[in-house]
């Protein structure tokens, strides 16, 4: 049970439950609870994360594991677990990023390079030269903002999730369905 409730459905415009049914998900129907400008700003940004980002699927996927992982958010990890393994994570590998161990014998050199990185500025706002320089070895100006922007975006996505206690869905998201729309 939410500790606010789910958007009233039959008080959303038409382009609201137009995007409340691309990603038919009870973080959407919490979503919707914001200001329907921002809701559906935060559905296009959001399929841009996953559709059109620069960054290869694999790490954007592994960075917002990793977010998810360290927000204890088991509604962020539930759903992108699932988005991983359709993106090529295998279960070594989400389980050293769940453990946060970049020595991991499943990760790459750039998986790695990204798991600090990201551990880096959720833990200290600001990655240290050390951890830029090394994440930089493997990502362009571009994907590194990206990626930036996708750890920052699902931090702020666990946070509205456990602040207002989204129920767990009983299945994943259709990420095949979900990346057409």
């Amino acid at each position: 049970m939410p500790r606010i409730p789910y958007a009233d459905e039959t008080r959303l415009s038409e382009a609201a439950k137009a995007q409340l049914g691309n990603v038919p998900a009870n973080v959407s129907r919490m979503l919707a609870v914001a200001s329907e400008p921002v809701f559906l700003a935060f559905g296009e940004l959001g399929k841009a994360f996953i559709n059109k980002s620069s960054l290869p699927p694999r790490l954007r996927e592994l960075a917002i594991l990793r977010v998810g992982y360290l927000s204890d958010s088991a509604y962020e990890t539930f759903q992108h677990e699932a988005l991983g393994k359709f993106v090529g994570l295998s279960e070594q590998q989400i389980a050293a990023i769940k453990a946060g161990d970049p020595a991991a014998d499943a990760l790459d050199q750039a998986e790695a390079a990204v798991l600090q990185f990201v551990d880096d500025i959720v833990k200290n706002v600001r990655a240290s030269d050390a951890t830029l320089s090394a994440v930089r070895n493997y990502l362009d100006d571009t994907q590194l903002v990206d990626l930036i922007l996708v750890t920052g975006n699902y931090m702020m996505v666990c946070r509205l999730l456990e602040t207002t206690g989204v129920d767990e869905d009983d299945e994943p998201i259709d990420w095949n369905a979900f990346s057409r729309s």
